[in-house]
């Protein structure tokens, strides 16, 4: 099995999992919140142009949410995919991060300006999530294990497993964030929605690797590199 035929059965199963919990709902996690509102952090990532598939789909998804308050549904100007977040949320409005020359060196040299593309992008379904998730190319994978490893060297070491609970590798996703409901898991309309939607594929996008400093969500974005 291939390389990216193993990541899609890791969607596959993931979805399977939620879908699982939902006709279980009891056996959810209390919800705990989602990441701080008013912090950024810093993120490797692209912003690529939204195309039609994705725009009717987060256009779909908007008419399901409607004015529901525990709903947070990524906005088309704000569509972004990351390759790499470094930081937690750890960095308030009024003060950017320091010293952040050594990680604009190493970003330069693994991964910005070169162009990423994501392939077969797909819902996946966690219990109160929906992402928009796809396949990389082989040496978008080997770039970022390379950039893991030189972050993991360097002063930025303590912040990048922060990020990723202590882990010593990459996360296997690669995607983005739609929706985030405020509550153990989504209500039936979305659920359904996601039902509906679950073998649809909406294409391919591309873009350039960008350092920047973000909020959660995207929606304020400073370009660091």
């Amino acid at each position: 099995m291939s390389a990216s035929d193993d990541l899609a059965q890791i969607y596959h199963q993931r979805s399977q999992e939620t879908l699982r919990l939902w006709r279980d709902p009891a056996a959810a996690e209390a919800h705990r919140g989602f990441y701080p509102e008013k912090l950024k952090a810093i993120a490797t990532g692209i912003q690529p142009e939204l195309t039609q598939p994705l725009q009717t789909l987060l256009t779909e998804l908007q008419q399901r949410v409607l004015d529901d308050p525990l709903a947070d549904i990524m906005q088309p100007a704000h569509f972004h995919l990351t390759f790499l977040a470094i930081t937690p949320s750890r960095y308030d409005f009024a003060h950017p991060p320091e010293g952040v020359d050594e990680l604009r060196k190493i970003a330069a040299a693994h991964c910005l300006g070169s162009e990423l593309s994501i392939r077969d992008l797909r819902l996946v379904a966690l219990p109160n999530q929906l992402l928009i998730a796809g396949i990389p190319q082989a040496a978008d994978v080997a770039r970022r294990k390379a950039f893991w490893k030189a972050l993991a060297g360097s002063d930025w070491a303590e912040p990048l497993r922060a990020r990723y609970n202590g882990s010593d590798r990459p996360p296997p996703f690669w995607h983005s964030t739609l929706l985030r409901y405020e509550a153990p898991t989504l209500p039936d309309r979305l659920q359904q929605f996601f039902k509906a939607r679950i073998n649809q594929r909406y294409g391919d996008i591309t873009g350039a690797i960008r350092l920047r400093l973000v909020t959660y969500n995207w929606s304020e974005s400073d370009l660091l590199a």
